[in-house]
Formats: C-alpha cells, sequence, structure tokens
C-alpha cells in the first residue's frame, strides 16, 4: 500500500518569524513558549542630529505562543539537535552564553 498523498498549502497568515528567545516551560500534557523578537529602537535617539544614545531601548515583542505535545517536542529536539550538530561540524562550534549562578536564575513563571 502507498503513502497518501499530501497536500500543502500556506495559512494566509504564514510569515517569516527571527527569533530572538524563546519563553515558557513545561505543564502536565504539553509544552508551553512563547517567541519573541527584539529589536533596537533608536527612532527618539535619532530625532536630532547628534544622536542620543541614552535614548535608545530595546523593543521586545510577543509574536506567539506554541503549546507543543511532549511526543512533538522530543521529535523537535531531536531535529534541531541534528542541526546544530551538522552546523558545527560545518562552521565551528556554537558560543554558548555563560551560566548564571544559582542564585541568579529567574523563575520560568512567576
Amino acid at each position: 500500500m502507498s503513502a497518501p498523498k499530501v497536500e500543502v498549502q500556506k495559512d494566509p497568515n504564514y510569515r517569516t518569524i527571527i527569533v530572538s528567545g524563546l519563553y515558557g516551560g513545561h505543564r502536565p500534557g504539553y509544552f508551553e513558549a512563547i517567541v519573541y523578537t527584539d529589536e533596537m529602537a533608536a527612532e527618539e535617539a535619532l530625532s536630532i542630529v547628534s544622536g542620543l544614545p541614552e535614548k535608545v531601548f530595546i523593543r521586545r515583542t510577543l509574536l506567539c505562543r506554541l503549546f507543543i505535545d511532549p511526543v512533538q517536542a522530543k521529535s523537535i529536539a531531536k531535529w534541531l539537535n541534528q542541526h546544530i550538530a551538522d552546523y558545527e561540524k560545518a562552521f565551528g562550534p556554537i558560543p554558548t552564553p555563560p551560566e548564571e549562578k544559582p542564585s541568579e536564575a529567574k523563575p520560568l513563571y512567576g
């Protein structure tokens, strides 16, 4: 028996998102992640000729919330880990951010 044909279509709201980070965690039965992007907001700083660096700030925009079942979360982790390994093999190690000390760690929710 052959596999069924899969028809692919894009949702009218389909878009590309440049991910700055994820925020979330796990709950019974699912993983939850809020996808956000950060951008430098310099409009006010650049409103005068000489510029005002102290007026620059980061604008964080929450783009969407993902609810992922544990089977899919594990599948995504496996896919991502394989692609990270392939990337590092081709381009070299990806630097990791410094580890937070336990006293500096912030709760995922709260």
